[in-house]
């Protein structure tokens, strides 16, 4: 099966006269082009938190953690308690309010609860992120903050925290909501297609970039690389309906990892998934 490629124009609200300014350098300067384009590609949109998510910030202990890994300060909730502890990880320009319904259900059911804003997301300081820093992010608090019984994640946070797992991270049980991305050069490819743009050639300048500032290609952090080798017990959950995430990467996922749960829902898109009531109690009965 051939997971679709996720719509990166969901991430991305980008105004014509970026657009235009951008074709204005690939027809100038395709290098000044492509270090413009790997700006606006590692950085995350705030979006106005919704009313419905100010008792997630209410219930929480809240506290910045400036990390190793990224040299960034980021926010860090806690909801102490005597369960198994979990860690939550939001998807990209998401925030960790994002998972009230689920973490409200959790908590009330005695898990102690760590949920951490990504770096330049919600309430963390403002800057530019990656998946490599998201996963190396990821790595540092479990060892710091850790160990935890479980990581609930959505998104691009699926995917950051499958990378930690493959780089040692330990968990006893994942869950993964939405997971975002399949294969990396897909995506670079997409985003370039959002400036009307030579997708091949710039997705494969922003690779070059990549690359040199991590030591790695960014194809090595796919999950059609190394899904198959994480044996991990782990619950997928993902909508039918999803326009920003297809489900075929979730059935893709489920038959790599031999040791997954599929559980699909209907109506729920990307992110009202994330407080549906039903979604966070199959999370419950799996944790």
């Amino acid at each position: 099966m051939e997971p679709r490629k996720v719509s990166v124009a969901a991430h991305y609200k980008l105004p014509w006269f970026l657009t235009y300014f951008v074709r204005i350098l690939d027809f100038s300067s395709k290098a000044l082009a492509t270090r413009f384009l790997w700006r606006i590609f590692c950085g995350p949109i705030k979006f106005k938190t919704p009313s419905r998510e100010a008792d997630f910030y209410k219930r929480t202990e809240q506290e910045k953690m400036q990390t190793k890994s990224t040299s960034k300060e980021i926010m860090l909730y806690r909801i102490p308690n005597d369960g198994h502890k979990l860690l939550f990880v939001h998807g990209w320009n998401g925030r960790s309010s994002q998972f009230y319904r689920i973490i409200e259900l959790l908590s009330d059911g005695g898990f102690d609860i760590t949920a951490i804003d990504l770096p330049g997301h919600g309430r963390s300081t403002r800057s530019t992120t990656t998946l490599p820093e998201i996963t190396d992010l990821i790595f540092e608090v479990t060892k710091s903050r850790g160990p935890y019984h479980g990581i609930v994640c959505h998104s691009f946070g699926a995917v950051a925290a499958l990378n930690a797992v493959r780089l040692g991270a330990s968990f006893e049980k994942l869950v993964l909501i939405s997971p975002g991305i399949y294969e990396i050069k897909p995506m670079f490819k997409t985003f370039v297609g959002l400036f009307g743009l030579d997708e091949e050639y710039y997705a494969d300048r922003l690779f070059d970039i990549a690359e040199s500032l991590y030591g790695a290609s960014p194809g090595e952090f796919g999950l059609d690389r190394f899904s198959k080798q994480i044996k991990t017990e782990t619950l997928i959950i993902h909508c039918e309906d999803d326009k920003e995430a297809m489900k075929e990467i979730a059935l893709t996922l489920h038959s790599d990892m031999k040791n997954s749960v599929l559980h699909l829902t209907e109506g729920l898109g990307h992110r009202r998934i994330l407080r549906d009531e039903k979604v966070a109690e199959k999370v419950l009965n799996f944790l």
